[in-house]
């Protein structure tokens, strides 16, 4: 527990020393010089393209994490393989992503697109450097890549915002940013974790090894549909406005993802390592996690309900804003069941159960935009809203159902003890 504790105060340090500056940042200063629309615009283009890549990554990170802590004698055949097809199905993502913008909206702002996807691509890379550094449980490695991708981005991109106020400029400077960040992190695992060996790539691993991470990679395939094609569907639906002012309050509570993101991401490679060897163990560590989890989500949940007429005018004092207070009181919900949530979805990855997790996020996912197709066209940004906070409760109730029966399940580790 000390070194769980340990664990959580350097992602905690990382978090609270630049975080904070990001949210200004993404918010704040990006709706400052650029406005609410290009905002909007902005906000639209890195969904799209976050999809577009997250569908593509073969669920590595997590079953990387999984795997090597359990056995890290594999990292240099890990490392090599999924290093190499990260950036050749990122690379084919950002090709999607322009097709299918292009499609929706002819050459109208493709630039905006180009440079989000580099964004994406070179974070998407260097997430899988950071899966090292997790599977190791050396946490204070990612607190500094946190700290140095922050720095780095913000740096850049408000440079390129000063010169030039459009989302294609920022993005642009966020891009540099975020590739600089890349490139620093490769070298460190390459000299600290990893042997990178053109001899270990081959198509016998990943026949091996694909079976158990595509359904992982379904899952995060599946939690990015609900999270992100909202804002996508909003903007086709409603405008480059409206999607910026459900942009300011999806930002919000994207910031509070930061709380469950810390805990599960320490939580996920001890529980996977205690799966199958200390099963009593195992259930206290989730059990304490869930209380957790679940009393500083409605902690800060009510919180930021209570405050969202201060907090939109701190952001945005524009009457155009004024609608962003009602879409982040709805929002909120959202996040305070998508952190419980959470902690179900990293016990089904320790426990091998990514076939269920898949299957639930599937079902999840086509209810979130079933949902959003019919409620944004009646109730704009607030029917997204709506859709959202739908969808984590049937989440949840779904994890609670599977967990439920896995106390007859011979062998499991179970919720309680």
């Amino acid at each position: 527990m000390n070194r769980i504790a340990k664990n959580i105060s350097w992602m905690t340090f990382s978090s609270v020393s630049v975080k904070p500056l990001w949210f200004v940042f993404i918010t704040y200063v990006c709706i400052r010089y650029m406005g609410l629309e290009q905002y909007g615009a902005m906000t639209a283009a890195l969904a799209l393209m976050g999809i577009c890549d997250g569908s593509l990554t073969l669920g590595s990170s997590d079953f990387t994490t999984r795997e090597l802590s359990r056995d890290e004698t594999n990292t240099n055949l890990f490392f090599s393989n999924f290093l190499v097809s990260r950036i050749f199905f990122s690379l084919i993502a950002v090709g999607l992503g322009l097709v299918i913008r292009m499609f929706i909206s002819g050459n109208s702002g493709i630039e905006v697109v180009i440079f989000a996807g580099t964004y994406v691509f070179a974070r998407n890379v260097l997430e899988y450097c950071r899966a090292l550094y997790r599977a190791r449980e050396v946490f204070k490695y990612e607190a500094y890549s946190t700290i140095l991708e922050k720095v780095l981005v913000i740096g850049f991109g408000t440079y390129a915002l000063l010169k030039v106020p459009t989302a294609s400029s920022a993005l642009l400077g966020m891009s540099t940013g975020m590739f600089i960040t890349f490139v620093l992190n490769l070298g460190w695992v390459l000299r600290r974790i990893a042997r990178f060996d053109l001899k270990l790539i081959s198509l016998n691993f990943f026949r091996k090894v694909m079976p158990k991470a595509v359904p992982l990679g379904l899952s995060s395939i599946f939690v990015l549909l609900y999270y992100r094609t909202d804002s996508i569907m909003i903007e086709a639906f409603e405008g480059e406005l409206v999607t910026g002012q459900y942009g300011i309050a999806f930002r919000i509570t994207e910031a509070m993802v930061l709380l469950p993101y810390i805990v599960t991401s320490v939580l996920l490679p001890r529980l996977s390592a205690l799966h199958d060897s200390d099963g009593r163990q195992f259930n206290k560590m989730f059990r304490k996690g869930m209380l957790g989890m679940g009393a500083a989500a409605l902690l800060a949940s009510l919180a930021v309900y209570a405050l969202a007429p201060v907090i939109i005018p701190l952001i945005d004092s524009s009457i155009e804003a004024v609608p962003a207070i009602a879409l982040l009181r709805i929002l909120v919900i959202a996040f305070a069941l998508s952190a419980v949530n959470q902690m179900m979805i990293t016990h089904l990855t320790a426990t091998n159960r990514q076939n269920v997790l898949a299957g639930i996020l599937a079902f999840a996912a086509a209810f979130n935009i079933g949902l959003n197709f019919f409620l944004i066209p009646s109730w704009s940004a607030p029917g997204a809203a709506v859709a959202t906070v739908a969808t984590q409760v049937v989440i949840g109730l779904l994890f609670w159902i599977v967990l439920t029966k896995t106390i007859s399940t011979p062998g499991m580790p179970i919720p309680t003890d």
